[in-house]
């Protein structure tokens, strides 16, 4: 059966069609069972339930404004400092990616970082590479991503460890991360006065620089009001669902006398986020379906649904073969897994739906834990990456 999986995905994959493949596992789905006979698995429902709140709430801040205001008050700063931005452009772009859960504020920042980069000497492709890198770490780290989201969610279902653990390595080891981008970056190539290219395109007027004297003012007052209230709104959930993931005397007690999961907790927040952000905004809610938040989480969902679900009956069907040999290379050398990772997150070009993949199946391979959130840092640069580097390409010289 695995013969017959996957070559056919990476037909799909890389004839660039990995969303129509997702809808078209159902027919793999059948096949498993009708042809090979193999047992019926769920699909992961708690992962797409995670998915989908947290896009919502994403959505729903960004169809209210809040990430252009986000992405406005990072030019101010960025403008205030701006011969130090090698090293403050990754850092901010890893703390706005982290709180608002999603890359796709990186789009409006890069355009950014590339004007006040050249008008103060700085060769753009530096803190522009050392950014794309940060924005990704930032989606490890964050809680409200779809793909850590998820990777939360697997875990607490198997029993390995809770949201506040995962945090407690991927936020420092992440943010680190992003810093060391910013100082291996600092050196990188020419200084633009020595660079014979640079110096070309400004003598034939190819490119115009903007004097000191015309530095651009940043006014985030000119912001709705609703726009400021959406990202307050999103924020106030993300402090709640980590305060009750460190303090687990806070999640309610239920009827039967269980305690309240942190999925649950996820979902709970960022509805009501979303019902917050609906009710302040000017637009109408289906507003949220046209956002590329919303529209990125939904992919990673339907990704999730087709192809994950396929990719779990495979791993119960083939359970006794994974676990008595596959494991034991595995185990003994667990870069493999890792490389996997990175291959996986290259074929579907989504990271939700790369945890949703790799993570069971190394669940399954009883891979430890640390190795498990070593490889969720590992594939992270796919297909939409690799646009922001090709962005960062049109600026070097």
């Amino acid at each position: 059966s695995l013969s017959f999986i996957a070559p056919s995905h990476l037909l799909g994959r890389s004839q660039g069609r990995s969303f129509p493949y997702a809808c078209r596992c159902g027919r793999r789905v059948l096949s498993l069972h009708f042809i090979f006979k193999s047992p019926m698995s769920d699909p992961p429902l708690t992962v797409l339930r995670i998915i989908l709140a947290v896009v919502i709430a994403g959505g729903a801040m960004q169809a209210a404004g809040g990430i252009e205001y986000l992405v406005a008050l990072a030019e101010k700063i960025l403008r205030k400092h701006p011969r130090s931005i090698t090293i403050l452009a990754p850092m901010i772009s890893w703390l706005f990616v982290f709180c608002c859960g999603t890359g796709h504020i990186l789009w409006s920042l890069l355009p950014i970082i590339n004007e006040i980069a050249i008008e103060n000497g700085v060769r753009p492709e530096r803190p522009i590479a050392a950014s794309v890198v940060s924005s990704q770490n930032a989606v490890c780290g964050t809680p409200l991503a779809a793909a850590t989201a998820a990777l939360v969610g697997f875990l607490e279902e198997s029993g390995s460890v809770d949201m506040i653990t995962v945090l407690m390595v991927v936020i420092p080891a992440t943010l680190l991360g992003s810093l060391a981008s910013g100082l291996v970056m600092m050196k990188r190539g020419k200084e633009l006065a020595d660079d014979p290219e640079f110096q070309r395109r400004v003598a034939d007027g190819t490119l115009v620089l903007r004097g000191h004297k015309e530095e651009k003012v940043v006014d985030t007052s000119s912001f709705s009001k609703q726009s400021k209230i959406s990202v307050i709104a999103f924020l106030v959930a993300m402090v709640a669902v980590v305060l009750l993931g460190v303090v687990k005397s806070l999640r309610p007690v239920l009827a039967d006398g269980s305690t309240m999961g942190m999925t649950d907790i996820i979902q709970i927040f960022m509805l009501c986020a979303a019902a917050v952000i609906c009710l302040v905004m000017d637009k109408k809610a289906d507003a949220i379906l046209e956002m590329p938040v919303f529209k990125s989480g939904v992919f990673a969902a339907v990704i999730c649904l087709g192809l994950c679900w396929m990719v779990n009956i495979f791993i119960g069907a083939q359970s006794t073969f994974l676990t008595e040999t596959v494991s034991q290379f595995t185990n003994k050398y667990p870069w493999v897994f890792i490389i996997a990772c990175y291959l996986v997150g290259n074929i579907t070009t989504s990271q939700g739906s790369t945890t949703a993949i790799v993570i069971p199946l190394g669940l399954a391979l009883g891979i430890s834990t640390p190795v498990l959130l070593a490889g969720l840092g590992h594939h992270r640069i796919t297909l939409p990456d690799s646009r922001c580097l090709r962005e960062s390409g049109r600026h070097r010289f």
